[in-house]
């Protein structure tokens, strides 16, 4: 199960990095890649944490790096011409207030990285964990997302 679970995260980041490079040259598409990959890793830490998948510490820990690869220079994904285009969530205040931006960016860098070596440790040690990642996402989303109908 463990090695299957390895493969598939394996995979699925391969198929992101693919993803993404198709992107690259256009920051808001980039951006957005950098979302669903941190999305659909706060799905996979989610639904174990909520015993609706089974605990696998090893995508547990895969999701966790996932996360921190994906917010490393995220925050330079969004240069001054692109407030506008495409179908951005971001808010305004992102150009506005660049400094906490990348406050709320770099605590979810930290958050991932202090959580990455727990989540394996078990179910009570990832659920414990993804409170400081989880907040750190909304502590963001709240201030520099707006969320589209």
């Amino acid at each position: 199960m463990r090695l299957r679970s390895a493969f598939l995260f394996t995979g699925l980041g391969a198929l992101a990095f693919s993803v993404a490079a198709l992107a690259q040259g256009d920051p808001i598409k980039q951006r957005q890649e950098a979302m669903k990959a941190i999305g659909g890793s706060m799905k996979v830490l989610g639904e174990m944490a909520k015993g609706v998948k089974p605990y696998d510490g090893a995508a547990a820990e895969a999701a966790v790096g996932r996360i921190h690869d994906s917010i490393d220079g995220f925050t330079d994904l969004f240069p001054e011409g692109t407030e506008m285009g495409g179908e951005t969530e971001a808010s305004p205040a992102i150009w506005d207030k660049p400094e906490e931006f990348k406050a709320d960016a770099e605590a979810l860098k930290a958050a991932s990285a202090a959580a990455k070596p727990e989540v394996g440790k078990g179910l009570d040690a990832l659920r414990a964990s993804l409170g400081s990642v989880g907040g750190a996402c909304k502590d963001c989303h709240q201030s520099f997302r707006i969320k589209k109908d």
